[in-house]
């Protein structure tokens, strides 16, 4: 509903008041930060103010790159959530999440409708993310198409701050984006090979590279080897399956289990630029970390709490970035449609163009240099991420993409004092994902989901499963919380 037309504002009033004051709260505020009165906001609407108000917000020159006071990069990627589905309720945020309806394909209507507490989901099918569904679900721009194909109510279902409280802990205390889209509209390999390589070699699925015609892993055209071949460290830190294996070999090579992570951050030895993932393990059956469906939300969160915690004690925070992402949409519904961007595969044909960005992902910006208690209106992606570091150290584009992309250093406060001070932010019990049971909707996806045991197998890496110990700092406290949920 549109709150610039008296009759569908009344209507919104009466049916969800308190979406409708949140609505009219952001539309008030985004004014106030574009430097115009309360009440244009009532007037111009969403996408003009938002562009006003991401005009303001960099208006400030960046700082030379040797002045740049930020010398370690953290990028924590987690799975599957859009970001009105998972963050639709932050204050002062271009959220969206009762009120709004879908029709299905057989024309019936639905609801959005809060989904805790059930934080896995096993009753329904994991939403479609692919190339061909995400152009369904956007449909010409009029993002209305998240009820369609294989798709159920699952889709359209949302989670409050209550149900991710350190996701939402942590977002209140730095900067929160609003405009921070996948970096193309298509499933988790693709956008994870865009966030490591600013391009993903003409996938558009979760194919493996001998599929693609690189029998041992995509070039390594990626930043680590962009940092590599100036001197600079790097390293990429994994749970279970190591999403660096996609470039082979040498993608392995810069690889370590996650509790060098952990280490690292207390010996204050991590390197220039890493990259931390979940565990993907078991993600068909429920029981991974990464809080794609249908692992349970709560793992996810719980693991993000250790790896945040981690950075923040660490010495190096005082010179440090860190960014929480998602890689995907995770098929989950969306109100802003995404836009098309400069691309070496872009194309004015939506089907062929690699250029069209995927729909809005949750993001937190956490530094001394990151603004407190701030939402980001501007249009960011991977990519904006990778422009930064190259930005710090002096690197070439890797492609068009991360050449012509806004960099995200743009979001930070160069000009105020670094806040050192680290808030008071939740640990949340240590939930661990229960698999689903028989004959629910997992296993429909369980015939179809690719394994990359195979791929591994053939780089002779030396498979771990996730344990306890691996992922957590405090594993006792999983093995109690494993044990109550078990009496």
């Amino acid at each position: 509903m549109d709150l610039r037309d008296p009759a569908q504002a009344a209507q919104w009033e009466e049916q969800d008041p308190d979406g409708f004051l949140r609505r009219r709260e952001f539309l008030q505020r985004t004014a106030m930060t574009a430097g115009l009165a309360a009440s244009a906001g009532l007037v111009l609407g969403p996408d003009a103010l938002i562009a006003h108000a991401a005009r303001q917000q960099r208006r400030a020159p960046l700082p030379k790159p040797r002045d740049l006071p930020i010398d370690t990069f953290v990028v924590l990627m987690m799975e599957n959530r859009s970001f009105d589905h998972f963050a639709g309720w932050f204050p002062g945020a271009d959220g969206k999440q009762a009120g709004l309806s879908y029709v299905d394909d057989d024309g019936t209507t639905h609801e959005t409708h809060p989904l805790a507490p059930d934080y896995q989901g096993c009753a329904f099918h994991d939403p479609d993310h692919s190339w061909e569904g995400g152009r369904a679900q956007l449909n010409g721009g009029r993002c209305d198409g998240f009820l369609k194909g294989d798709n159920d109510v699952y889709a359209i279902g949302y989670y409050g701050e209550k149900d991710v409280p350190f996701l939402g802990s942590i977002a209140r205390n730095f900067t929160i984006c609003d405009r921070f889209f996948c970096s193309i509209l298509a499933s988790t390999f693709p956008n994870r090979e865009y966030m490591h390589a600013a391009q993903s070699y003409g996938q558009i699925d979760n194919s493996f590279p001998p599929q693609a015609g690189y029998p041992s892993g995509f070039p390594d055209s990626t930043i680590f080897a962009a940092l590599a071949a100036k001197g600079i460290s790097n390293r990429y830190f994994f749970v279970d399956e190591p999403v660096s294996a996609l470039w082979g070999s040498p993608g392995l090579a810069r690889s370590s289990r996650v509790e060098e992570y952990y280490q690292r951050c207390k010996d204050g030895t991590l390197p220039a630029l890493s990259f931390v993932d979940p565990s993907f393990e078991n993600e068909d059956e429920g029981t991974s970390s990464d809080q794609h469906p249908h692992g349970d939300i709560r793992t996810g969160d719980a693991y993000m709490s250790d790896v945040v915690h981690a950075f923040l004690e660490s010495p190096q925070f005082k010179r440090a970035a860190m960014f929480i992402v998602y890689d995907e949409w995770g098929g989950f519904f969306e109100h802003v449609p995404p836009p098309s961007v400069p691309d070496d595969r872009g194309s004015p044909d939506i089907n062929k163009n690699y250029g069209q960005m995927g729909f809005r992902i949750p993001s937190v910006i956490i530094s001394p240099y990151a603004r407190r208690g701030h939402v980001d209106h501007t249009q960011w992606g991977f990519e904006s991420i990778l422009k930064m570091v190259r930005y710090r150290y002096g690197l070439a584009p890797l492609t068009k993409r991360d050449a012509y992309a806004r960099n995200i250093a743009r979001a930070f406060d160069w000009r105020s004092k670094p806040q050192l001070g680290i808030p008071t932010l939740p640990t949340p019990p240590k939930v661990v994902s229960q698999p689903c049971g028989p004959g629910t909707a997992f296993q429909a996806r369980k015939a179809s989901t690719s394994s990359m045991r195979p791929w591994l197998d053939r780089l002779g890496f030396d498979y771990k499963p996730a344990t306890y110990d691996a992922m957590f700092r405090a594993p006792s406290s999983v093995r109690r919380a494993r044990a109550a949920a078990m009496r």
